[in-house]
């Protein structure tokens, strides 16, 4: 008797959990092609499928959300969209970058000062301790390196490699972004990843300029990296002769040697580079 009485209810829970299962089939497609109109910078086609259901809190497999997307594609109107539309503007992807990451990656200074705008947090740093500013030191955006400068972002922080963004900057040669980090850090001669020093990346990758920029910032000449060498060893290691011979005028000593006993004038007979070993033997 009370299974007969039942029954009816429990084809009507059936139904109900069948038509809930097609719903949310019918939401979750709606979700991906909002992450792939996203991703494409569609905003016509994202308002439509926002309206039909979509969700902007909703993240793929590896976290990102439509606004992650939107920031990485470049378009600002679609940014302010979804923002507008309760977007999370400091969500997080299963690695740890938000969407202000993505337009510091891609110079997109406009959509960067509209997240910072709406609360995006310029001093998080993902799984692999990458910064909004390193992504913009990275990819030489200069403008957009100020402008995260400018909302108090934090220089001297080391990622996973052990760079820092003065790393990277003296590493690229950027004479622009070197001098606005220098702005904001005192650690010009911090030891970061194998000892190595901002000048030693410039020295060893011959950024000449770069290396002026540093030395009169007050770089040591004479530091040595977790191999014993210096700046002067690595820039004649390289076959820098303009860089060699600014490290020599700035004070670099010829007598320092390495972890294996080499000196730099060892370094410079070792690439035959006659012009090298000239420069360096006129120093002593």
């Amino acid at each position: 008797m009370n299974n007969r009485i039942n029954m009816p209810i429990y084809l009507f829970i059936l139904f109900l959990m069948q038509f809930s299962y097609v719903q949310a089939d019918e939401f979750r497609d709606l979700n991906f092609k909002l992450f792939d109109a996203a991703k494409a910078g569609d905003l016509k086609q994202t308002k439509q499928l926002i309206e039909q259901g979509a969700s902007v809190k909703a993240r793929n497999r590896i976290g990102n959300s439509a606004l992650i997307y939107a920031a990485k594609s470049g378009n600002l109107e679609l940014v302010k969209y979804l923002v507008d539309h309760n977007a999370e503007v400091n969500m997080l992807n299963t690695r740890g970058q938000n969407s202000l990451m993505m337009a510091s990656k891609g110079g997109y200074f406009d959509i960067a000062k509209y997240l910072l705008g709406h609360g995006a947090e310029v001093n998080h740093f993902s799984l692999k301790k990458v910064t909004a500013l390193s992504e913009a030191v990275y990819g030489e955006h200069s403008k957009v390196v100020q402008l995260i400068l400018e909302n108090g972002a934090v220089v001297d922080v080391a990622d996973n490699t052990g760079k820092t963004a003065l790393i990277y900057a003296s590493a690229n040669g950027n004479l622009q972004i070197i001098q606005l980090l220098l702005t904001k850090t005192e650690e010009v001669n911090q030891k970061y990843g194998k000892d190595l020093t901002p000048l030693m990346w410039a020295s060893g990758y011959g950024k000449n300029e770069a290396v002026t920029l540093l030395l009169d910032a007050g770089a040591d000449v004479n530091l040595q990296d977790d191999r014993g060498q210096s700046a002067l060893m690595m820039a004649t290691n390289a076959g820098y002769v303009d860089v060699v011979t600014q490290l020599l005028n700035r004070g670099a000593q010829l007598e320092l040697k390495d972890n294996s006993g080499k000196s730099a004038i060892d370094f410079a007979n070792e690439t035959k580079n006659e012009q090298l070993i000239l420069t360096l033997m006129t120093a002593m």
